[in-house]
């Protein structure tokens, strides 16, 4: 015949379960802010449904053209600093890709010697506040900015997964920009069947 359970040891089987219960909502208090604050925070993604393709158009402020496929995008924020990285595959003409992704933006390609910060100035004070589509700006593989725009979007894109060649490289202004306080290009590099874009978007 089983022995009945002394009184204190039913206590203390009693306490060591609400000890756990406590424990258990401590730690679930504490675990669930920091889940959604790294949901709110960053963001790997490489699949997309029509909610995740809307998001991305929205934080990188451009449209994905029908029939161009993003392949992977990253987004992370932190004390006030902002990254975002974007590549699409299933481009046929980059020209094309970028007219429809950034219907609103016109397209100046510098000539071989001119300086890129100095013409980001000058459109910044010259471009009015209320005009905010802003500019792009193509840069020749004979201006010297090229190779380190070239070797940033090719850095970014190794964080990805993937390893491309770009041969286009772009610059993208808008009205408020001031040089060292955010970058955004784009840059496109042949792929089997057709080209790749990688979009780079960050602050400092």
């Amino acid at each position: 015949m089983e022995k009945e359970k002394s009184p204190k040891k039913k206590q203390l089987i009693t306490n060591l379960i609400r000890i756990a219960l406590l424990l258990l909502i401590f730690f679930g208090a504490l675990i669930y802010p920091c889940y959604h604050f790294m949901k709110q925070t960053y963001k790997d993604w490489d699949t997309f449904d029509d909610k995740r393709i809307a998001e991305v158009e929205k934080r990188l402020n451009m449209t994905i053209p029908a029939g161009a496929e993003p392949l992977k995008y990253n987004w992370s924020t932190g004390a006030g600093d902002v990254q975002a990285r974007l590549i699409v595959s299933g481009i046929s003409d980059p020209e094309e890709f970028i007219e429809k992704a950034f219907p609103e933006i016109g397209v100046k390609e510098l000539s071989a010697d001119e300086n890129l910060d100095n013409v980001l100035d000058t459109l910044n004070e010259s471009t009015p506040e209320n005009e905010k589509s802003g500019e792009l700006l193509k840069v020749p593989t004979d201006n010297k900015s090229f190779g380190s725009i070239k070797n940033e979007l090719e850095e970014s894109a190794s964080k990805l997964g993937y390893s491309i060649d770009f041969t286009e490289v772009y610059d993208r202004f808008y009205p408020d920009r001031i040089q060292g306080q955010y970058y955004y290009y784009i840059g496109f590099g042949k792929a089997d069947d057709g080209y790749y874009a990688k979009i780079l978007y960050y602050t400092l």
